[in-house]
């Protein structure tokens, strides 16, 4: 399936609806995309109103990449 950029989004996977704990059930297609399994753990962030879950072991690897760049100088 060909996936097409929406506005500065990468893609878009549907919506969800908020139950009242607070729980999202996220997309079994960004699951499947993402590997993201019962347990992943997620940073939150907001910017500019969106809301933004960042796996946290994506975070980690950005975080040493950025590391690795910054030790260089």
């Amino acid at each position: 399936m060909k996936k097409e950029k929406i506005g500065i989004f990468d893609h878009m996977y549907g919506s969800v609806t908020m139950g009242e704990r607070g729980q999202v059930v996220i997309p079994k297609k960004l699951r499947d995309e993402f590997k993201l399994k019962q347990g992943s753990k997620f940073l939150v962030f907001e910017k500019q109103g969106f809301i933004v879950l960042a796996p946290d072991k994506m975070m980690v690897k950005f975080v040493a990449k950025l590391n690795k760049v910054l030790n260089k100088n």
